[in-house]
């Protein structure tokens, strides 16, 4: 932190240095007729004139060296005595430079600095005018508390300063880290939207392709699906751009497992047999966890239609009363490994595996966890743990067509 005089030296603080300095040398000049006792009347003496202006002229130094202008100056007031040319301008030449060395240095240093300049020109004075001089005492004194206030003041409008632009820089990181944080809620609903009717549409293609010239009928049913699945996903996109354009505006209302059944429904119509299980007393859950655990469920089916055998897949839901856990469940050809194809949740096999850690990151914003890999020869499972504050039950879901009990 500066302090004091300490400060970027530019054009301005120069000007205002000189003018400091001018009005400093001229009010030292102009002290030195006055009398240094009551009953003697102004004396305009060259001489003393003369003095002040050397005095004056040592303040020149003042902001530079501050402790040698003090003691230059306390040392000009001494030669003044035995040359009878003591004046009050000598005298405040010294309270100036008191002031300017406290506006420097710590308040400790200053006192022990101005405390002693303000004794020995005391008693320089009183050696001078023949009685006590403590007015010389007090002027130095004051000076060099005038000093020491200018500081203080000077090193809180520095410290407000620096707070107020280290909480602009947070803001502005702040800033950054909303942006970073959209983009990427962006890009994970983008991948919601999107991600199955693709697979979908991926699939259908290709069936429609080998099946055209030999089974049209099952050409047809695939072009049939595609066309569907086109709809359903511009549909989804248009929802999120309606979202993102105006966020006040409903949308597609509410995500969360009140969806699953539809969400099920798509699968099943697209040739995934998908079962679920509830265990536990079901509740109502926080918007967020809500809307994690069907993103979750979502991912997990939409890798077990593209990459599974037999075309089914199996979901658990256990509620506990702090944390709902997830696992989907989805059979693997036996010589499958964790790479391109191996099941509902590896990693690179699957677009570089973005819809995995994209759900990786939704449950870790609501601080859960999740896992995935092979379990046993020929199955894959994904596990989610999500912790949940304690809700109030809510009415158990109806059963799920093709749900096991």
């Amino acid at each position: 932190m500066l302090r004091g005089d300490r400060l970027p030296f530019g054009p301005a603080h120069r000007a205002h240095a000189w003018v400091s300095h001018a009005v400093a040398a001229a009010a030292v000049v102009c002290a030195s007729p006055l009398p240094v006792r009551e009953d003697l009347s102004p004396d305009w003496q060259s001489r003393l004139v003369i003095s002040a202006a050397a005095a004056a002229a040592l303040l020149l130094l003042r902001r530079r060296l501050p402790v040698t202008t003090v003691a230059a100056t306390v040392l000009v007031v001494w030669l003044s005595v035995p040359l009878g040319l003591f004046n009050p301008g000598v005298v405040l030449a010294v309270a100036i430079a008191a002031f300017t060395a406290s506006r420097t240095l710590t308040r400790r240093q200053a006192l022990w600095l101005t405390l002693p300049a303000g004794v020995l020109v005391a008693v320089a004075g009183a050696l001078a005018a023949g009685r006590g001089a403590m007015q010389y005492l007090l002027l130095v004194l004051l000076f060099g508390a005038l000093g020491d206030l200018v500081r203080v003041q000077r090193e809180q409008f520095l410290a407000v300063t620096e707070r107020a632009e280290r909480a602009e820089a947070t803001r502005e990181a702040l800033a950054n880290q909303r942006v970073a944080e959209d983009r990427l809620a962006i890009a994970r609903d983008l991948h919601d939207a999107v991600a199955h009717q693709i697979a979908v549409i991926n699939l259908h293609a290709g069936v429609a392709g080998s099946a055209l010239r030999e089974r049209p009928d099952d050409a047809e049913h695939s072009l049939a699906v595609i066309r569907q699945a086109s709809r359903t996903v511009l549909t989804q996109i248009g929802d999120l751009l309606a979202t993102l354009r105006h966020p006040d505006s409903p949308g597609a209302g509410p995500v969360g497992l009140a969806q699953l059944d539809d969400i099920l429904a798509q699968f099943r119509a697209h040739g995934l047999d998908v079962t679920v299980r509830r265990l536990g007393e079901a509740r109502d859950l926080p918007a967020a966890v809500d809307v994690v655990a069907l993103r979750v469920i979502q991912e997990a089916l939409t890798n077990a239609h593209k990459h599974g055998a037999e075309h089914r897949a199996h979901i658990v839901l256990e509620y506990y009363p702090d944390r709902l856990h997830v696992t989907v469940t989805n059979p693997v050809s036996a010589g499958a490994g964790a790479g391109p194809g191996a099941g509902a949740g590896q990693g690179a096999g699957h677009g570089g595996g973005h819809g995995l850690v994209g759900a990786r990151e939704r449950v870790e914003s609501v601080r859960g966890t999740l896992t995935h890999g092979r379990r046993g020869v020929s199955s894959w499972e994904l596990d989610a743990d999500l912790p949940t504050p304690t809700s109030r039950p809510a009415p158990a879901p109806a059963s799920t067509p093709g749900s096991r009990p």
